[in-house]
């Protein structure tokens, strides 16, 4: 038996999985660590989930393709389970809202939304933030004096600097 592809919803799992994992890391992979910031206030689940009912509600107003068939290539159990997610975020049934389609991305804390056809749009990452560079440049230049230490390090990790009283 002929195992299918991987579509949009294991793609998206993975590259919710490969920021997720790469928490641990600090000097991991820096998409990675972008992308992680951005799903700041949402659970790994949730970003995965409303990711892939935007790119479904997308391919509904774009396309006419069968309901059921774009349920089924966005990786839902069932077509049932489609509509009441896709009722209980955008407020109306797939087709009543194909008939009279509104905006497909949906409110999310960390503006974190698909991109067609098949991809997500970050949000832009100002050119001038430097903000973790001077602190690793600061940890780099002091880090002969055992006083300073990046605060993810610092002993009792409770807001104390490490430094004398």
């Amino acid at each position: 038996m002929a195992s299918r592809e991987p579509g949009p919803a294991e793609h998206l799992g993975a590259l919710v999985d490969r920021a997720t994992a790469s928490a641990d890391d600090p000097a991991g992979d820096r998409g990675a660590t972008r992308l992680r910031r951005a799903m700041a206030g949402e659970s790994p689940a949730r970003f995965r989930d409303r990711l892939v009912l935007e790119r479904a509600a997308w391919q509904a107003r774009e396309t006419d393709r069968r309901l059921q068939d774009i349920a089924a290539d966005c990786g839902f159990r069932g077509y049932d389970v489609f509509v009441r997610a896709f009722r209980r975020e955008l407020g109306a049934s797939p087709s009543q809202w194909r008939a009279d389609p509104t905006s497909w991305e949906l409110d999310a804390p960390g503006e974190v939304h698909f991109h067609p056809p098949d991809g997500i749009r970050l949000p832009a990452q100002a050119a001038d933030d430097v903000t973790d560079a001077l602190g690793e440049a600061y940890v780099d230049a002091f880090s002969p004096d055992p006083t300073v230490v990046p605060l993810d390090r610092a002993p009792g990790s409770t807001g104390s600097t490490g430094g004398p009283a």
